[in-house]
């Protein structure tokens, strides 16, 4: 089961993960501290919507497919010219699982800190 989005459509579980996962790329990605805060943001909803679901429909998914499809969706043509912070090399491994997205603690700054000091350094 997914979430209502308001529209009334209903997101499947993976489509809000994926969205997240990039949005925490495109935060660690950007030079443009602005951008990074509306990336967070974008984030932070998406969990909240993740964390809104019953925790079985998150258990099929398969994190490092969700990963690479992520890094896809943010190494888009039109964020190139802002990607200033870090170079792509991101880890071939998810490096959240799904326990720690829905973990209480988790925190999104320091996610995207942490994408930033486990990317390769151009």
């Amino acid at each position: 089961m997914g979430s209502n989005d308001g529209t009334g459509s209903i997101e499947p579980p993976a489509v809000l993960v994926r969205a997240f996962l990039a949005d925490l790329l495109k935060a660690a990605l950007t030079s443009n501290d602005q951008h990074s805060q509306t990336w967070r943001r974008e984030a932070a909803a998406l969990r909240a919507k993740i964390l809104g679901l019953d925790a079985t429909a998150l258990e099929p998914l398969k994190m490092d497919g969700l990963w690479w499809l992520a890094i896809g969706d943010a190494e888009t043509p039109e964020l190139r010219p802002e990607e200033g912070q870090i170079e792509w090399g991101q880890p071939k491994i998810c490096p959240f699982t799904r326990a720690a997205i829905t973990a209480a603690d988790f925190d999104i700054d320091r996610a995207v800190q942490h994408l930033r000091e486990t990317a390769a350094t151009g």
